[in-house]
């Protein structure tokens, strides 16, 4: 009797042990999965890469240029930017609104003309080329409308509409647009029959024109703040400069050089020493770095402040809007491979970082370039048994766990 009630119980902890097994083997397998399919570890590849050690200083950018009388409503025949002579008639005022509709109109007529005359004048190309030529300006102005690069879409549109002209006339989709030119310079000549009547104003110099909306809002007396001691650029900076005037048509820039002055601390300053040349740039106007000279380090040691002088020798429509602001300067630049700082360790005493090589982790020694809170620059010549040994495009670990030479991941 006894023997018959043990069989029930055995049974129990038999089933019991067996499905401690299973939920141990089902957990391990869980953990596997979860291991495999989501890595402990981060990975970012090695690429060449520019930095640059910069400063940051708020100051005022001054022009030689004079102004151009005029006011009213404006419409103006030339871009800001554009460099015009003595005479070059830069704007023309209108009496009612309807002029301005007609120029818009008058400028859309001569840009059609002119391409469907270029479109009759194409030699006889092979069907080959042209068909590539319509296919290629199409992807460009593609590129352009995904890219946002709306300054260059209406002559990327031109392109585009030349090449898809020529094609129709190389397939005899249509004998040519003799008949619409006629038709459209007989429109043209109307209208600008009307324009010619009205006031323009014209340039008084040889310079860079820029409308009143694209010129500064302040007026710097480029002078004055070249005679400026550090103090007294300071007070100028900080009291504010004169409203330019806005009764004007616009300004005309007579050189293409141009300067920005700052006030900084001795520090700062001590930076600028032995250096001739910078990049100079401001976010969100002009991004891109422009060569610019160090003309000028004041130093007022009583003051603890020191003027900064730069002189730049580029200019476009950007720039001629420049007034007070603030403008990041690169005092030098180095060129290698960029390397995140999270992936930096230092094992026995030596700066370097663990790169996935298959299923292995291999720690390779690093040599510094230049670094900042975020990347450390390497140089360009990583090879095993040197100081350096990253190479480009080696997978850079940049998060992980447990990392060790040698170690599979």
């Amino acid at each position: 009797m006894r023997e018959r009630q043990d069989r029930p119980a055995a049974k129990k902890f038999f089933q019991a042990v067996g499905l401690l097994a299973l939920a141990l083997v089902s957990v391990y397998i869980i953990v596997q999965c979860f291991v495999i399919f989501r890595q402990s570890y981060k990975t970012e590849t090695a690429i060449r890469y520019t930095m640059a050690e910069s400063v940051r200083l708020s100051g005022v950018v001054a022009f030689d240029s004079v102004d151009v009388a005029g006011s009213g409503n404006l419409g103006y025949l030339v871009q800001d930017g554009e460099r015009v002579t003595n005479g070059t008639v830069v704007a023309e005022c209108y009496t009612n609104d309807e002029q301005g509709v007609q120029r818009e109109r008058l400028d859309r007529l001569a840009r059609t003309i002119t391409l469907l005359t270029k479109s009759q004048n194409s030699t006889g190309s092979e069907l080959s080329v042209l068909t590539n030529q319509t296919r290629q300006s199409l992807y460009n102005l593609l590129d352009k409308l995904d890219t946002a690069q709306y300054g260059g879409i209406s002559e990327a549109e031109d392109n585009f509409l030349l090449a898809q002209n020529r094609l129709q006339i190389s397939t005899g989709q249509t004998a040519g647009f003799s008949q619409t030119i006629a038709a459209l310079q007989e429109e043209y000549d109307g209208l600008k029959s009307q324009l010619d009547t009205l006031q323009t104003i014209t340039a008084a110099t040889n310079g860079y024109f820029s409308s009143t909306a694209a010129s500064p809002s302040i007026r710097a007396d480029r002078q004055a703040l070249d005679d400026a001691d550090p103090a007294a650029l300071q007070t100028m900076l900080q009291e504010g400069f004169p409203a330019a005037d806005a009764d004007r048509a616009g300004q005309i820039t007579t050189g293409f050089s141009w300067k920005f002055y700052a006030v900084c601390d001795l520090d700062t300053a001590a930076r600028f020493e032995n250096v001739g040349t910078v990049k100079i740039s401001v976010p969100g106007k002009q991004n891109t770095p422009l060569s610019a000279t160090v003309e000028e380090v004041q130093t007022d040691k009583d003051g603890g402040i020191a003027k900064i002088v730069l002189q730049c020798q580029t200019i476009n429509a950007d720039i001629l809007g420049f007034g007070l602001e603030t403008v990041q300067i690169d005092l030098k630049t180095y060129e290698g491979i960029r390397i995140d700082k999270q992936a930096l360790h230092i094992v026995d005493g030596q700066r370097g970082v663990y790169v996935k090589y298959g299923n292995l982790q291999r720690f390779l020694r690093i040599a510094t370039l230049y670094e900042n809170d975020s990347y450390i620059l390497i140089p360009d010549n990583g090879k095993i048994g040197t100081d350096n040994e990253v190479r480009l495009y080696d997978e850079i670990i940049v998060q992980g766990t447990n990392l060790q030479d040698g170690k599979l991941l």
